[in-house]
């Protein structure tokens, strides 16, 4: 009660935000196990590389901020991080092309959140430069990590409904152990004790044809995750018809 109407927008469109955000990592490092069948020190190196460049790129969104104003590079840090999220949830091979396809969705996503995340908070600070409303930014700061800690709290369970969703439509459940045994499966040189626990799981499955079961249970979890990519983008589109359809609220904020 009594804070300004821009904390709220701007909340809201950063609970959209991270809750795309929160959802592509639930899933992320699952993705690139099953789809290319990295090992798990690949994929802590892709992982770590992400975050790296996450925690890192604010700086270059703050300069550019400071030269163009924070309010455009919010908006464009949303179009960025989109074009990020579309590129993961579109299905592509697993070969050269998917790796250079990943690697470039990472890299907008990133780039898209050091636009986005840091000035937006900045335009929050900016609402309590008002003599009227400077006593409650505690308050205010208190609300909007809040909001944020709303769209992280519900992502990993859309994530993981996600895919047990469109794994059952493919008559499958997930297993965290059959992605690796399949593509080692499929890649030859199985040791006799996996061989054996691959068609264990495989039979409890109802699978009869281990080939034909380890092509099957790669394609249909790897497009279950695409799946949860596409949700990422439906929540940047929420959160970019919030931020604009209530920029009345806090266009008085956007100032350098």
């Amino acid at each position: 009660k009594g804070q300004p109407k821009g904390l709220y927008a701007l909340a809201l469109a950063n609970t959209g935000e991270r809750f795309g955000y929160y959802t592509m990592l639930a899933i992320f490092t699952l993705f690139l196990q099953a789809k290319f069948g990295f090992s798990e020190a690949v994929t802590s190196n892709i992982f770590a590389g992400f975050l790296a460049a996450v925690y890192f790129l604010p700086l270059l969104g703050g300069f550019l901020a400071d030269n163009f104003g924070y309010g455009k590079m919010v908006t464009a840090g949303i179009i960025v991080m989109f074009a990020g999220y579309t590129c993961l949830a579109i299905p592509v091979d697993n070969g050269t092309t998917g790796i250079v396809a990943m690697i470039g969705s990472l890299f907008l996503i990133a780039l898209g959140t050091g636009l986005f995340k840091g000035n937006l908070q900045v335009m929050v600070g900016n609402l309590y430069d008002d003599p009227k409303y400077s006593a409650k930014r505690d308050a205010a700061f208190s609300i909007f990590y809040m909001a944020i800690n709303v769209g992280s709290l519900f992502a990993p369970t859309a994530a993981t409904k996600i895919t047990e969703y469109f794994m059952g439509k493919g008559g499958l459940t997930y297993d965290a152990e059959i992605p690796a045994l399949a593509h080692q499966y499929l890649a030859g040189g199985m040791t006799p004790e996996a061989l054996t626990k691959f068609e264990t799981l495989a039979q409890s499955q109802g699978a009869t044809d281990l080939t034909a079961f380890a092509n099957n249970y790669i394609e249909t979890l790897s497009g279950a995750y695409h799946w949860g990519f596409a949700v990422a983008c439906v929540s940047l589109v929420v959160s970019m018809l919030i931020y604009v359809c209530t920029r009345k609220t806090y266009k008085h904020a956007d100032v350098n």
